[in-house]
């Protein structure tokens, strides 16, 4: 008893729209081009949500504040912020596992170490705005002192 032809078009029609399910899901050329770069598909992206972090310094003083952010996987570096400037950056959480990124923000001689974005702990869903002020950080959840 062999597959009848239907069920072997319904195959076939299946395998043929799973493997153009990239372009599917793809931005257009035009767009990826004006932007310099080219995304890859990852399946990942279908079940995560893309989520962004920013790092704002709003010291009064014309004080400059060091940021140094980092993950299990990524080090994203040093970065030195003048007031008004940020820091940004966006990932995508795992499918499966734990997905965090802590960082250290540190101004003369006042630093401060928090959990910038831990999956099922941190209260910001798809954007994470943490605010440098002369007295706290001001963290999407609550307040971080500094420390001396």
């Amino acid at each position: 008893m062999g597959i009848s032809n239907t069920n072997m078009i319904l195959f076939l029609s299946f395998f043929v729209t799973l493997s153009h399910m990239p372009t599917l899901f793809a931005a257009s050329d035009d767009h990826q081009q004006e932007e310099g770069y080219k995304e890859q598909f990852n399946w990942r992206d279908i079940f995560t949500e893309e989520i962004r972090v920013q790092i704002k310094n709003s010291l009064e003083g014309g004080e400059a504040i060091s940021v140094d952010c980092k993950s299990y996987d990524d080090n994203l570096g040093r970065h030195t912020l003048f007031p008004g400037q940020s820091f940004e950056w966006k990932f995508r959480s795992r499918f499966m596992g734990e997905t965090r990124f802590f960082c250290k923000l540190s101004w003369r001689e006042y630093f401060v170490r928090f959990d910038a974005w831990k999956r099922d702990e941190t209260d910001c869903h798809n954007l994470c705005v943490y605010e440098a002020t002369n007295d706290v950080i001001i963290a999407p959840d609550r307040y971080i002192q500094w420390t001396k």
